[in-house]
């Protein structure tokens, strides 16, 4: 909301604050009830209601209403007129429309001067939107009479939230109206079986419901705007008069891309010399013709024909627009769908001719040539072929350290990823059992030693043979137990990778006999596993070479040596593959098993044709081969 910033001129005398006699007031009430019902737009409409209110309460100076329309352009009115009572109110009327309700203001006086005249305000909220405000100053500094104004004012101000509401559900009503005209004729375009019903249902259903005498729809061709269809005639020769004028109608039309209506207006451009001869010869009086736009281009137009008591109104050539650029592409396509195949075919490979022989399209023959120059190359020049397979490293030889013994974990001193020496601990069992086990041998030992000597010193032979063979059983159970807790001891087998293993989560944890607790490889001697294709294994032999790149290493490159192809096939993401293993020539400190990468096996020297349709042939021919007899 905007409110004028310029200086208020001089209010009306003071005498306007009394209150008019009854009759007075009852022929003001009339003039303004009929100058607000008879408001040709809003700001009229406006200037009556805000005169109507100032003139209902009687002791009011001046009012202002500001109001922003839908279209984004203020409007305003004041009271009395010649009086720029928004200069004087804008304060209150901003003051309102911030703070989202009534508000009434009085500015303080000096001493010794006449006290100021009170002001109101209200804001006009429509759906938790301010669209504006109304205020109003009044004299007089009795509390009564602020109440009551401010009563009258709010009373006032919803009879217009009510109007604007009204207005916007009447606007609405009005582009519902029009979608759903528009969702009718297309579902009329769509029912017909064929292009011809379509179209003569639709020109038919248009000139029934805008009251036309004649409604016509043509098409676009090669020798201009034709005639597809006319209302209420199932057949028409293309020799007609009326066809020809029709013709020459929407060619007016298309020719300069613009709606024309006839008569046309005094302000007019626009050439009507067709539409004047076609009003001449079948005496239509009033003529409308509208083109159809789809895909950058002029499809075609249609043509309304009435008579002259009813021309055609600002509203409704802008809704036959509408419904002319919404019905065209729809009844296009379905004429271009409706033809013969073979004519499609043949305008599709009539337009390519003439633009790749005909004048200009130096692009698209540029095109042609370098098609035709690549496929000879593509015939003609070979390159090295190459079965491409996924990857991974695997250690040549990987070993596997279990557990030697029922027990349980004490320390884990690597895990997976770790490098290890000949001879580290890995791990550490539980040792416990086994040294209570020791001691209780090496205790028992004695006491069959000291047996042993009594025995002898009382040279009791018998006794003395079992004393030695029970001290041999001690001495075989401690060195047993001796090797348990060496055991208990998990120690690298050689130098290389913890592939797999980690038991620092598992601490106390029990394991079995046999149980595989870590998977150690060599770091030297690597072997590369190759997944191919069932497709491509026929043309893999032993001893072909080839490349691996590893994803985690892809600037590198690595040489290898198909040494095996493993004859039997597995199931990976629904492709049959094949095992073969190659060996790694290159090495590389970086190298880790389990890397995956990408594996080229070079296979020998094709076409470049065929290296690129190979896959594409061996599919239609196994294709061909299962449903062709």
């Amino acid at each position: 909301m905007r409110a004028s910033t310029e200086g208020a001129s001089a209010l009306r005398p003071p005498e306007r604050t009394k209150i008019l006699d009854e009759d007075r007031v009852a022929v003001l009430e009339q003039a303004l009830w009929k100058r607000l019902d008879d408001a040709a737009d809003l700001r009229a409409l406006l200037a009556a209601w805000l005169a109507l209110q100032c003139g209902i309460i009687s002791f009011a100076s001046c009012g202002a209403i500001a109001l922003r329309e839908n279209s984004g352009e203020p409007s305003a009115a004041s009271w009395p007129e010649g009086v720029d009572a928004l200069a004087r109110l804008h304060s209150t009327l901003d003051f309102a429309v911030e703070q989202r309700r009534g508000v009434a203001q009085k500015p303080s006086a000096e001493p010794g001067v006449p006290s100021p005249p009170a002001q109101i305000a209200y804001p006009i909220i429509v759906d938790e939107k301010v669209l504006g405000a109304a205020a109003i100053e009044i004299h007089g500094d009795g509390g009564a009479q602020l109440r009551l104004a401010a009563r009258q004012l709010q009373w006032g101000v919803a009879w217009i939230r009510e109007r604007l509401r009204k207005d916007a559900a009447a606007d609405a009503t009005h582009r519902l109206r029009r979608a759903a005209g528009v969702l009718d004729m297309l579902a009329v375009a769509l029912e017909g079986e064929g292009f011809a019903s379509a179209a003569r249902a639709c020109v038919t259903e248009l000139a029934s419901l805008q009251s036309c005498e004649r409604v016509s729809v043509g098409f676009a061709q090669d020798q201009g705007a034709r005639v597809a269809a006319i209302s209420h005639s199932a057949h028409f020769g293309k020799d007609l008069n009326l066809v020809r004028l029709l013709n020459g109608v929407m060619n007016e039309a298309v020719d300069q891309r613009a709606v024309i209506a006839y008569p046309p207006h005094p302000d007019g451009s626009h050439v009507v010399r067709a539409h004047g001869e076609l009003a001449e010869a079948h005496g239509c009086g009033a003529i409308l013709t509208t083109p159809m736009f789809a895909k950058d281009e002029f499809i075609g137009a249609m043509t309304f024909e009435r008579g002259k008591d009813r021309p055609f109104e600002a509203d409704e050539i802008e809704f036959l627009e509408c419904l002319a650029t919404t019905l065209g592409p729809v009844l296009d396509i379905r004429r271009r769908e409706d033809r013969w195949l073979i004519a499609k075919a043949w305008e599709r490979l009539r337009d390519h001719a003439r633009a790749l022989f005909g004048s200009g399209h130096a692009g698209r023959k540029l095109v042609a040539f370098a098609l035709v120059a690549t496929t000879l190359a593509l015939y003609v020049v070979t390159d090295v072929y190459r079965v491409t397979a996924n990857a991974v490293i695997e250690g040549k030889v990987q070993r596997v350290i279990v557990a030697p013994f029922n027990g349980f974990i004490r320390d884990a001193h690597v895990r997976a990823g770790d490098a290890v020496r000949s001879g580290d601990t890995l791990a550490t069992l539980d040792d416990r059992e086994f040294a209570l086990e020791r001691l209780r041998w090496a205790t028992e030992r004695q006491k069959k030693q000291y047996e042993f000597e009594r025995a002898g010193g009382a040279r009791n032979r018998a006794d003395t043979r079992i004393l030695a063979a029970e001290m041999q059983e001690s001495e075989a159970q401690i060195r047993l137990a001796d090797e348990q807790l060496a055991r208990t001891r998990l120690q690298a087998p050689f130098d290389g990778l913890v592939v797999s293993g980690d038991l620092s989560q598992s601490i106390g944890a029990a394991v079995q006999r046999g149980q595989a607790l870590f998977e150690i490889a060599p770091l030297d001697d690597w072997r590369v596993v190759l997944d191919v294709d069932e497709t491509q294994v026929d043309e893999m032999a032993v001893g072909l070479a080839g490349e691996l790149l590893i994803a985690a290493l892809p600037n590198e490159t690595f040489p290898l040596v198909v040494e095996k192809i493993t004859p039997v096939a597995k199931a990976d993401e629904g492709v049959n593959t094949f095992r073969v293993e190659a060996a790694l020539r290159g090495n590389s400190p970086k190298l880790r098993p389990g890397m995956k990468g990408v594996g080229k096996v070079e296979v020998g020297r094709r076409r470049i044709a065929w290296i690129w349709t190979r896959s594409l042939i061996e599919w239609f021919t196994i294709w061909s081969w299962r449903w062709l007899s």
